[in-house]
Formats: structure tokens, C-alpha cells, sequence
């Protein structure tokens, strides 16, 4: 047994109680509450100086699977900030390289918000086929799309020719190829990006690019597993687009790799398969799913549209895609398809997720969720809704009816704020982009999530100001407001219950895992603005060692610090 004494533990219990000390034995804490009453318990003894203890981060949209593999990109052109050191980079490469091999680096931009392109390059423009052929004539290149933000993707002759695209290639829906003035393609391809992956342009592009071997991705995920203890997560939601790294992470699972504990899903794929064919091949993931504390693999998930920044979002309402063009964006299920997949997963017993953004592809959720309702309840299942960023009031409380929780993104006004909602939807309605008030005062549970940019700290600050990255202006609006009890909830007891782990994470209570973060100021008092500055100063994840990642409770807990290195407490 390991005693704490003079914290500030935020328990993040049912009363959002603070206490002074806690105690931890075989890796759940056994005792909260004064120094004198757990200073009576026999064990190690660490003084927490008064420091602010919460339960650990709970990332309920975390990507962390996705930016491991955006790690493997070679060269890194991240912070670069002229079109001749990009180039420089890529040349370095390609000196090297074998002729044909294809060369992708990273985005261009400072991750992960990208803001200020092309014009924050020196040469104020994006670069072009001519730049990259200069270095890179024999080998093909693909500096992609940047997940978060609708950039274009540059190529150069030789990826041009691959993927065939000429003078005479149209643009296409979702596909927008920039081109000089004599016609021919400047190698600026707007929408190559995975949201349009039905488009046969974006397919081939990626069946062309090479494939990474599975140690690198093993190694990639581990490393950014670390990376999240060091920012106070220790569980991560791989709720969306996690299919084929499953295994990955089942083997990584096996060689005692997982450095925080991950529950994850299965993507549906609409369109490519038959889905009831499908849902048998997945049996492993029905009811409670199959796996432990570590990782767990439970529920399926389905996408219905895409982002609005990116112009995929289907909304009643007409708004400028990312080159102002009015458009309503697109569904890849009707209500129909979608509710004869939800009866699917009813008889399967799969938890299934809804990942939707605009407000028609909300209703499209709803209604289908509404239909199987009715010949099914489904409040006993706790299926989990992800995103709805565009979501009206009325769909919350139907929501709410059927026992659905959630899963948002309170950060999203950060990284798109002015620029994709108050410039490009209509009227009011960047008012209640992510209504979390909503969603709090309706009584559904409400996972806060990443969606993998920046840590939880800062979107804690986030989901409290609402401010615009670009401008600095605060879109907080009666719809956003939410107390700072309410956002630690929902990065802790809430995301835990919306998991389906509640019973395990998520507070500060005896029987529960002992899973918990130090952090270097009181974010319940502090300044607002100084939450976003908060550090972690330790991570604590029940039972894991420096070196073979387990521990025995009687050498007491071990915790990752700021810069990810293991080290002991008491």
C-alpha cells in the first residue's frame, strides 16, 4: 500500500467532493479522504506538497492510433517556413532514395492546427510540381492533405503520372485541380484527402502509396501511447477508424507495450462490404467485447458524413465548402440504410457508434436510431453518438430519451472557429457549434475528446472559453457555456461512463483503479487562461514499472513525467 497525504484530490465523485489524501494498494485505490485518516493506514508514505490531484485524462476521440502513424512520415516538414526549405528536405531525401520509391512527408504547417498557409511561407504560396521536380525528379512525391484542415495536397510530375492526371483531368466532386495558366496541373490538388476515399482519384492515390511495415507501426503507436501518459491521459477512446490496427495493438498488448489503457471499435465499412456478412467477422467485439482493464475491443462504429470544414458535413441548410461554393455536403447512409444497420447490431449485440456532423446527417442518426427504438428499446445499451457538432435541441433531447450518450469535441472552435463556422455557415448557427450546455442540461452522459489535437489541459481551457485559435475571439455562447466541474467530468467520470468503464475509471473512490494525474497549479481556482499552461507534473497508471511495465503495489506506483520518462513516487 502507497499513502498520499496533502493533495488537493479533485475526486471527480458523485458529489465532486475534495479530499486531502487517498491511499493505493494492488493498484486501486483502497482509502480517500483526510490527511488523519489516511495517515493511519500503514505503507509508504508520499507527501504531495499540497499539489492538485485528479483522476486520470480519459480521451474519448483520441486518434492517438492515426497520429503515430502521421509520426512515420519522412522528412518532417513540420515548422518549416518557406517553400525552399521544404523543398531542401525533400531533396535530402530523395538523393538517397531509389528511383520510383515514393517520397511523403508530412503536412506542410505547424501541427496540429496549421494555421497561417500559404501565406505564413516566405514566398507566400504553396509549392509546386516544378519546385519538387527540381529535387526530386525519379521519385514520386505526396505532400498530403493535413487531417485538420482542408490544405491542399501537392505532387509532383512524377506522382501526377501515376495517378494520371493530366491537362484533360476535370475536377471532379469534392476534387479541385489548380492549374497554371497555360491548363497544365500546378500539382496543387485540393480533396485528396480520406474523407472523399470513395472518390476513384483519392482510391488509387492511396493504393499507391506505400504501405508501413507492422514493427513500424507497433513502435509508432507504443511511442505515442507513452507520449499520452506524459500528458496525464491513461485512457484513450479509439472509437473511429481503428479497424485495421486492431491486431496492432492486440500484439503490442501481448509484448506488454500499452503504455495507458485503450478501448476501441471497429469501423464499419459502408459501401465495400455486406455489412451482415461483415458484423459476423467481428463477433469479438459484441457485448461486453473481449479483452481487460488494458485493452478491450467492444462495438462498432459508422460514419455517416464528413466535416463541415472540409465541405462533407450534410446540413438542411446551404454553406460555402472550403472554395465558397454553396453546397448542402452528402450522407453515405439514408435513414433506411442506417437503421437497418442499427436492427443488425441490436441482433449481434454490438454496441454501435454514430459519427455524425451536420445537422440533416444528425437527424438521419436520430430518426434511424428512432425507428429501431421502437421495435427494440435501446436505453439499456448505452450507444454512444460521436462528434454531432451541428446537432439542434430537439435531436439532443431524443437523444436522451433512448438512453444515448455522447461523445464531443469542445475544441473544435479552436482550430476552425471564425474561419469555417462564422464565415462559412449561415446566419446564427456557429452559435451552437458543439452545444455541450445542451447536451449537460438533457442528462446525457458527455465525453469531452481531443480528436487528436492538442492535450486535455488545453482543451479544458478550451471547452471553457471557446476562443478562436486565429483571431483570439471568444465564441462562448449561452449554448457552450459549461462550469470547470462540468469539463473535468467530462475528461474523466463522464468520458468513463461513456466508455462503458465507469465502474472502473473515471473518479477518485476506493475499488476504483488507481489511475491518476498531479498537476502543478488548482485548474478549479487557478485563472482561466492559466489552465491551457497547467502542467502534468506526474502520471500515475495503477500498477506499471520502468522497465517490464508492472509493478507490485508493495514498491508503490510509478508515474511518467513531463518529458515521458518513468520514474517512482515515495
Amino acid at each position: 500500500m502507497t499513502v498520499y497525504l496533502n493533495a488537493n484530490v479533485v475526486t471527480v465523485d458523485g458529489d465532486f467532493s475534495i479530499a486531502e489524501a487517498f491511499a493505493v494498494s494492488d493498484g486501486r485505490f483502497v482509502a480517500v479522504g483526510t490527511n488523519d485518516e489516511v495517515a493511519q493506514l500503514d505503507g509508504p508514505v508520499v507527501d504531495l506538497g499540497g499539489r492538485t490531484v485528479l483522476p486520470g485524462f480519459i480521451d474519448a476521440h483520441a486518434h492517438t492510433v492515426h497520429l503515430a502513424l502521421d509520426a512515420l512520415a519522412a522528412p518532417n516538414l513540420a515548422g518549416l517556413t518557406s517553400v525552399a526549405a521544404i523543398v531542401e528536405r525533400i531533396g535530402a531525401v530523395a538523393a538517397t532514395a531509389e528511383p520510383g520509391a515514393w517520397i511523403v512527408p508530412s503536412s506542410i504547417g505547424a501541427p496540429p492546427d496549421y494555421f497561417g498557409l500559404p501565406e505564413g511561407l516566405a514566398e507566400a504560396r504553396w509549392p509546386t510540381r516544378t519546385d519538387l521536380d527540381a529535387v526530386a525528379p525519379d521519385n514520386p512525391v505526396h505532400i498530403p492533405t493535413p487531417p485538420f484542415w482542408p490544405h491542399p495536397a501537392i505532387l509532383n510530375s512524377k506522382a501526377l503520372e501515376l495517378l494520371g492526371i493530366t491537362r484533360d483531368t476535370p475536377d471532379q466532386p469534392g476534387i479541385r485541380i489548380e492549374r497554371d495558366t497555360s491548363g497544365e496541373p500546378t500539382g496543387v490538388i485540393h480533396g485528396l484527402v480520406f474523407y472523399n476515399a470513395r472518390n476513384p482519384l483519392v482510391g488509387r492515390l492511396f493504393s499507391l502509396l506505400p504501405a508501413t511495415t507492422p514493427a513500424a507501426r507497433q513502435d509508432a503507436i507504443a511511442t505515442a501511447l507513452q507520449r499520452n501518459l506524459a500528458r496525464g491521459i491513461t485512457t484513450i477512446y479509439e472509437g473511429h477508424g481503428n479497424s485495421p490496427f486492431v491486431p496492432d495493438l492486440r500484439e503490442l498488448q501481448a509484448a506488454d507495450r500499452l503504455a495507458c489503457r485503450v478501448v476501441g471499435t471497429y469501423e464499419v465499412p459502408v459501401g465495400r462490404v455486406d455489412v451482415a456478412d461483415w458484423l459476423t467477422s467481428v463477433a469479438d467485439a459484441s457485448g461486453d467485447g473481449t479483452g481487460d482493464d488494458h485493452l478491450r475491443i467492444r462495438g462498432v462504429t459508422v460514419s455517416v458524413d464528413a466535416p463541415m470544414h472540409f465541405g462533407g458535413a450534410l446540413m438542411s441548410e446551404p454553406y460555402a465548402d472550403p472554395h465558397g461554393e454553396l453546397g448542402n455536403g452528402s450522407s453515405v447512409l439514408s435513414t433506411a440504410e442506417l437503421a437497418e444497420l442499427a436492427r443488425l447490431a441490436v441482433r449481434s449485440d454490438l454496441r454501435l457508434n454514430v459519427l455524425a456532423t451536420g445537422d440533416a446527417a444528425c437527424e438521419i442518426a436520430v430518426s434511424a436510431l428512432e425507428t429501431v427504438h421502437r421495435e427494440t428499446p435501446l436505453n439499456s445499451r448505452s450507444w454512444i453518438v460521436q462528434h454531432f457538432h451541428h446537432v439542434t435541441r430537439d435531436q439532443i433531447a431524443r437523444l436522451a430519451a433512448m438512453g444515448i450518450v455522447a461523445q464531443v469535441c469542445a475544441g473544435v472552435d479552436f482550430g476552425r472557429g471564425v474561419a469555417a463556422y462564422v464565415e462559412r455557415l449561415p446566419g446564427d448557427q456557429w452559435e451552437h457549434v458543439t452545444p455541450v450546455r445542451w447536451w449537460i442540461d438533457a442528462g446525457v452522459p458527455t465525453a469531452l475528446a481531443s480528436d487528436g489535437a492538442h492535450p486535455p489541459l488545453f482543451h479544458l481551457w478550451a471547452a471553457l472559453t471557446r476562443t478562436d485559435g486565429r483571431s483570439g475571439r471568444s465564441l462562448l455562447t449561452p449554448a457552450k457555456a459549461i462550469s470547470r466541474a462540468e469539463a473535468i467530468r467530462g475528461w474523466t467520470a463522464d468520458a468513463a461512463t461513456v466508455l462503458g468503464v465507469g465502474d472502473r475509471l473515471g473518479s477518485i473512490e476506493p475499488g476504483k483503479l488507481a489511475d491518476f494525474v498531479v498537476l502543478d497549479r488548482d485548474i478549479l481556482t487557478c485563472p482561466v487562461d492559466e489552465i491551457r499552461d497547467a502542467t502534468v507534473v506526474t502520471t500515475v497508471l495503477a500498477g506499471r514499472d520502468p522497465d517490464a511495465h508492472r509493478v507490485e503495489a508493495s514498491v508503490g506506483p510509478c508515474v511518467v513525467g513531463d518529458e515521458g520518462q518513468v520514474d517512482r513516487v515515495g
